[in-house]
């Protein structure tokens, strides 16, 4: 009986765990800022911080702060 009632309470556990990671990942996605909004933000922050003549540091810069929105950027082929 009491084998019966220990693992009745850890798969109980283990589902509401679930069902609070599916939630979680749907409050984050729906704090999701659009593409172009997150892209304007970053151009603006990137302008103020990084040096025009440098390339790779703007590129990294943009990128970090793009992924902090939750976009990463596509490698070039």
């Amino acid at each position: 009986m009491i084998k019966f009632n220990l693992r009745f309470a850890m798969n109980t556990m283990l589902i509401a765990a679930a069902f609070g990671v599916v939630g979680l990942s749907d409050a984050l996605a729906a704090k999701k800022v659009p593409y172009d909004k997150a892209w304007a933000d970053c151009k603006t922050q990137v302008d103020r911080t990084a040096p025009g003549d440098q390339a790779a540091a703007r590129h990294s810069a943009g990128a970090a702060c793009m992924r902090k929105h939750g976009y990463r950027l596509k490698k070039s082929s």
